[in-house]
């Protein structure tokens, strides 16, 4: 969790120095009595949030503000102030009213830029403070996953969970002794530098993350759907890479979803592991069933599948046989047996994921069931999953039958456990790949690359022709395993999750793989004289180059968007633009 980066106590260090130079050179004629200790306090830092490959999400900065103290400037006023005022006008594009006490003058990332448009003669009247600013990568769905810091407390997302640990830090101290006028006479008495905060590695892969985003951006315009989500996980760690909602608050965690058909991997699972039906099962489907004999209610599938194996019944996702193994399953055991089926494998309750505001679903108690939940549970109705739970839950099945649950930071305590045996793991794994190579899932195919997955799709209202749809997957590719769920709430003119999830899980993987595939070397040879191209380049990556250039830095942000001059060019100096 913890991620120790040298180039971190570097930043202190120099921020540490730079700050005893300014107070050295600025110590306010008011603070100034003869024989006096000066006591300043220097503020600590937030610690950083990275990347899987350390790139910076969010981060904490010295900003530099500049107070003109009005008070102390009158009682040694003379008449060549007033044109230095003016100037102070002039350069800050600010109305000076000597009727306050202190007034604002301006305020940068650099205290340079500050202190050079402040006539010398005010400098002793005026105060440059050291304040922390925080910066975050807000577009790409980083906003909802970060989430928001405001006056030095997390409020929501990674922000707010991990707070006490990404503000453990403390303030550090400069005392000075000084006598006279001049602070020449001033020397260092005492000095603790800060200790800044701890910084935070995620799981997140801020390359996947960013395509993923602007696909399902693309793919939500395609299909004219209201939102589309899309959750990576690696398979055989949990580690979440990539969790992108079109929405404007994360879903993902906060929402619940009627899987539909997405829910039968997961329940035909638990059927094999208890005996309730073996993979040589066959059914007979006629189009729909009635749950209870009693009760004028149908569940319908699309068509009539006739007699059909296990493998075809998930593959084709028929509605009838999933209903007569709810049925066989509760005759042998009891309702409250099929409730914590679902129970089991995480719904009803939360994940445990790393970020502020997890809900716990919707999963009711068995008494306070109708006569026919148990038929609407296993094809994906009567409850209510977060995304993040149902793509858990679906990875267990691909991960060989273990459970382990969702993380968002490297180096986390995951919890794992078995929840079925790997024989049954196998043979769910084969269903799931008919469904691709000839089922419901048709259109995900990708030529010479094995997928498995499930369709699912759920009406929101009956009557209401709005569905949500979703698709569960899984591949490998070079040595890597990868689960994917897609969900996609209610795109225009479509009624089948067929011909809107599964393509656009052909396109996920064909993305990853491109990511994969790709080498990202931002190796250069620094050659002193000739400006390097430095667009993209963060804060620690520009500390490496500051003894072999005169480097300025300009504007906020956590990359370098602009240069000065252009890469190749033959100097000394660079003036850098920082941005997003």
């Amino acid at each position: 969790m913890v991620e120790k980066n040298p180039r971190v106590y570097l930043f202190v260090f120099l921020l540490a120095f730079t700050l005893l130079i300014v107070l050295l050179k600025l110590i306010s004629l008011n603070e100034i009595q003869n024989n006096k200790i000066f006591t300043k306090e220097l503020p600590a830092l937030r610690g950083n949030i990275l990347d899987c490959n350390n790139e910076i999400l969010a981060m904490s900065y010295p900003y530099y503000v500049a107070y003109l103290d009005v008070n102390f400037l009158k009682s040694y006023f003379k008449p060549s102030f007033d044109v230095d005022l003016k100037i102070i006008e002039k350069n800050f594009n600010i109305d000076i009213n000597l009727n306050q006490p202190f007034i604002k003058i301006g305020e940068s990332f650099d205290r340079d830029y500050l202190q050079n448009k402040i006539p010398t003669d005010l400098l002793p009247f005026v105060n440059i403070e050291i304040v922390e600013k925080r910066t975050s990568i807000k577009d790409f769905g980083f906003n909802n996953i970060i989430g928001t810091y405001r006056d030095g407390k997390g409020i929501s997302g990674i922000e707010k969970y991990f707070d006490s640990y990404l503000n453990n830090k403390n303030n550090g101290k400069l005392q000075i002794k000084y006598s006279g006028y001049f602070s020449s006479t001033a020397s260092i008495t005492a000095y603790i530098p800060p200790k800044n905060g701890n910084s935070l590695k995620l799981t997140i892969d801020s390359r996947l993350q960013t395509s993923l985003y602007e696909l399902a951006i693309r793919e939500k315009e395609k299909y004219s759907a209201d939102s589309i989500g899309i959750i990576l996980m690696e398979t055989n760690t949990g580690k979440i890479k990539s969790l992108v909602t079109t929405r404007n608050w994360p879903d993902y965690i906060m929402g619940y979803i009627e899987p539909g058909s997405a829910i039968k991997p997961i329940f035909y699972s638990a059927a094999l592991d208890l005996g309730v039906i073996t993979d040589k099962a066959t059914f007979v489907c006629n189009g729909y069933i009635k749950p209870d004999p009693s009760l004028d209610i149908k569940i319908n599938d699309i068509h009539s599948h006739g007699l059909i194996d296990f493998y075809k019944a998930i593959s084709e996702s028929c509605n009838v046989a999933a209903v007569e193994t709810s049925k066989m399953l509760v005759e042998k055991y009891d309702l409250e047996k099929l409730y914590n089926i679902f129970k089991t494998f995480g719904f009803g309750k939360k994940t445990g994921i790393e970020i502020s505001g997890e809900i716990n679903g919707i999963l009711k108690k068995p008494d306070d069931w109708s006569k026919i939940e148990w038929a609407y549970l296993p094809i994906g109705y009567s409850i209510g999953v977060t995304p993040i739970q149902l793509i858990t839950a679906f990875n267990s099945i691909v991960n060989n039958g273990i459970y382990i649950s969702p993380t968002l930071v490297e180096n986390s305590n995951k919890k794992t456990f078995r929840i079925m045996t790997t024989e049954t793991s196998k043979k769910i794994k084969k269903a799931l790949k008919e469904v691709i190579d000839e089922g419901t899932g048709f259109l995900a195919k990708i030529p010479g690359l094995d997928l498995y997955g499930k369709t699912g799709t759920a009406e929101k209202k009956p009557g209401s022709k709005e569905y949500l749809m979703t698709f569960e997957g899984y591949f490998e590719y070079k040595n890597k395993k990868f689960t994917i769920l897609i969900w996609v709430d209610n795109p225009k003119g479509y009624e089948l999750s067929s011909f809107v999830s599964a393509p656009i899980f052909k396109d996920v993987v064909k993305t990853i793989i491109d990511i994969l595939n790709f080498k990202d070397d931002k190796s250069i040879e620094i050659v002193s004289g000739v400006v390097p191209n430095l667009i993209g380049w963060n804060l620690f990556q520009l500390e490496s180059i500051k003894n072999i250039f005169n480097l300025k830095i300009k504007g906020t942000g956590l990359y370098v968007v602009d240069q000065e001059p252009a890469p190749n060019t033959i100097s000394d100096n660079i003036i850098v633009t920082l941005g997003f």
